[in-house]
């Protein structure tokens, strides 16, 4: 939904917010990479592919993140070679993802395949609330099933599916 639709309905559009580092850590690739440069004094990036089997490209994605949320830093270059060092120690037992404990929590299962696939490549969710009444959920409904239909998706909803958000997903970077 477009955002200034979403602000004449009084609607606002949000993103999930948390604890940046918990939610950087959360995600299998940033963890096995803090796990490693936790590990040693410091790595290179051609070590860091090897040990955590993601090709560099990604690779970049992943701890040009954990960067920004201030876990790690690129803290000297050699040539061509770029090397990463821990810059600050934060608890793993506390931030491992779900699937490394062995329990998955229910809601996981009604993740679509292809969305975690489209997060785990770097897109991000913004979370449009409708806070509306029943009524408005209702005609929300009815807008989106026919921008589905006039864009040629499927969107087969039932009948007793009242929307209480839209997710807007970006495309990965």
């Amino acid at each position: 939904m477009h955002e200034r639709a979403c602000r004449s309905r009084g609607m606002a559009m949000t993103k999930i917010r948390g604890d940046p580092i918990r939610i950087s850590l959360a995600h299998p690739t940033r963890h096995a990479l803090y796990s490693q440069l936790s590990s040693a004094p410091e790595m290179s990036t051609v070590q860091l592919c090897k040990a955590v089997g993601v090709e560099r490209y990604h690779l970049y994605h992943h701890l040009k993140h954990l960067v920004k949320v201030g876990l790690i830093e690129n803290h000297r270059d050699v040539g061509r070679a770029r090397w990463w060092k821990c810059t600050q120690q934060v608890s793993l037992e506390t931030s491992a993802p779900a699937a490394s404990s062995g329990a998955t929590p229910a809601w996981v299962s009604n993740i679509d395949p292809s969305l975690r696939e489209m997060l785990e490549k770097g897109a991000t969710i913004k979370m449009v609330n409708l806070s509306g009444n029943a009524s408005d959920s209702i005609s929300i409904k009815k807008s989106l099933e026919q921008l589905a239909q006039d864009n040629g998706l499927d969107l087969d909803l039932p009948f007793t599916f009242i929307p209480a958000a839209v997710a807007v997903i970006s495309r990965s970077r």
